[in-house]
């Protein structure tokens, strides 16, 4: 997935203390690095693992039970659906979740945790991933924020995400801004996510007053701006560290302070269409020049978190605009590690990057055009590497 990098039939990859030392013909590689174990993998195609940007691993399937043709009616029936789940619920969630993203071929995981379980099973589990500690706090009155630990290395790093931009107070928000000024930590929010939500910003009728009246929360408390983006702009908290979910309702003016402010965008097309969000402007979005990456969200607003389901929806809805399959897929891989800020460690395969590999069956109808192929027919992965560790591995192939 490395830009204008061509496909190497018969290839090799070495990979040593979960590290990748080299990337060639099979015959040239084994022959210069004798002594290796070498696992064989037929009939496959081996590429970066996959980046699922946006998820929240602590939700178990929910979706068929709340699911709301308005976005403000689906987040009501989550609210009223999470009082009757349990600490046992969240970490059942977790632990199946997580084995559905190593089998299914994601190796890096932009997780929310709400509840405080995730990071547990997520350190146990191999995945590489970025843990984004949640904040809802509306009060207007002055913050009392506290964190837990952010610390850095190893695979599972930490961030914040305060919620959204009408769940989290101005008080809030600058003060997250001025406690990480001079040592950036990321951020993601779910902002511009549906029109309610423009629309409360913008002093108009809001089917989300409901869902300040259910918090007992004041609808004066809720921010005036002419659009999300406009009103993050304001405050000062957009940067380069900073992950905007879904991005759905932006104009012009909002996709000008994106790129400005060299934001990166977490783009899940199978929640948009659940919850009534609405249809992103990829195409746009992209040939503005901001980085993009996929994420299935949480199984409260998604059938599966099997970014293959994904990738093939995102297509489906994107290619009449001049989207194409190799496009999907770099999102999926290279354009995800960019938006986590682990560029340099993960989302293509090169020496001196992360051993982050899958394997997935070749396609068995061939169109001529591989990545589409794969999109149509991939479902599940032959192996998942993780930091040079395999995870998953079906039907083993011959191993020396």
């Amino acid at each position: 997935m490395r830009p204008k990098a061509a496909l190497i039939n018969d290839s090799a990859v070495v990979v040593s203390r979960g590290t990748i030392l080299a990337v060639g013909s099979a015959d040239t590689i084994i022959r210069r690095y004798p002594g290796h174990r070498v696992v064989r993998l037929e009939n496959a195609v081996l590429m970066p693992g996959l980046v699922n940007l946006h998820t929240h691993l602590e939700l178990p399937p929910i979706l068929d039970a709340i699911r709301a043709t308005k976005f403000p009616a689906w987040v009501i029936n989550l609210i009223k659906a999470k009082k009757e789940l349990t600490h046992n619920n969240y970490a059942a969630a977790v632990k199946t979740n997580i084995g559905t993203l190593i089998r299914t071929g994601t190796t890096t995981v932009g997780e929310i945790c709400t509840h405080g379980i995730s990071p547990t099973y997520l350190r146990k589990s191999g995945l590489r991933a970025k843990v984004f500690f949640e904040v809802i706090k509306m009060s207007p009155s002055s913050p009392q924020l506290t964190l837990p630990y952010l610390g850095k290395g190893g695979l599972v790093q930490f961030g914040v995400s305060p919620h959204t931009p009408y769940t989290v107070s101005e008080k809030v928000l600058q003060e997250l801004k001025n406690r990480f000024h001079d040592s950036p930590v990321s951020l993601a929010m779910h902002v511009a996510e549906s029109k309610d939500e423009i629309r409360l910003l913008q002093g108009k009728k809001s089917s989300l007053a409901e869902l300040y009246r259910l918090a007992g929360w004041d609808l004066s408390w809720a921010p005036s701006a002419v659009s999300s983006f406009d009103y993050l702009e304001r405050i000062g908290l957009l940067s380069p560290h900073f992950l905007a979910v879904h991005a759905v309702q932006v104009t012009n003016r909002d996709i000008a302070i994106i790129r400005k402010s060299k934001v990166s965008i977490a783009h899940c097309p199978r929640s948009n269409k659940e919850t009534g969000g609405g249809r992103m402007p990829l195409k746009k979005i992209l040939d503005a020049g901001i980085g993009v990456g996929l994420g299935t969200d949480s199984l409260a607003s998604s059938p599966t978190l099997n970014m293959w389901d994904e990738m093939r929806y995102a297509y489906r809805i994107h290619h009449r605009d001049g989207i194409t399959a190799n496009e999907i897929l770099t999102l999926a891989t290279v354009g995800g590690a960019k938006a986590l800020g682990m560029g340099a460690e993960t989302g293509s395969i090169e020496k001196g990057k992360k051993a982050d590999l899958i394997a997935i069956p070749l396609p068995d109808k061939k169109t001529g055009d591989l990545y589409s192929d794969l999109l149509r027919e991939t479902k599940s992965c032959i192996m998942t590497m993780i930091n040079g560790k395999i995870l998953h591995l079906e039907k083993p192939r011959e191993i020396q």
